[in-house]
């Protein structure tokens, strides 16, 4: 009886043993593979958190540049304030300049083409 359980055990044995073998390297590639997708989800994730870390950094950088409305109108009425100084001064100048050509304003029109000397004869130079 110890002969015929030695006969099938030695006839079942890589019967049962091959299959084992295929189904553990089988199940160890599928482990590897899965640590492999894991890491590289892993990795994808780490890469995400820094990416969301940089926008949040630009918005808050935008936010700090972003110019709220009562900064914006303080911005336009300091700009309207400086032109009108402009004006006040190109104002100033002209009368200066009207002034200092003896009254008759002939100086301050020498810039405009109906004062220049070739329109006084009677050239026209608008085409």
């Amino acid at each position: 009886m110890l002969d015929h359980l030695a006969v099938l055990l030695s006839v079942l044995a890589p019967l049962v043993i091959v299959p084992l073998s295929v189904i553990t390297f089988y199940l160890k590639s599928l482990r590897d593979l899965l640590r492999s997708r894991h890491e590289e989800l892993a990795q994808r994730v780490r890469k995400q958190a820094e990416s969301l870390g940089d926008l949040r950094a630009s918005v808050a950088a935008f936010e700090r540049e972003y110019a709220t409305k009562e900064e914006w109108l303080r911005e336009c009425l300091h700009a309207r304030r400086v032109l009108e100084r402009l004006m006040i001064t190109t104002a100033t100048l002209e009368a200066r300049w009207t002034e200092r050509a003896g009254g008759d304003g002939h100086a301050a029109d020498s810039t405009r083409p109906e004062s220049s000397p070739a329109a006084s004869r009677g050239i026209s130079s608008a085409k």
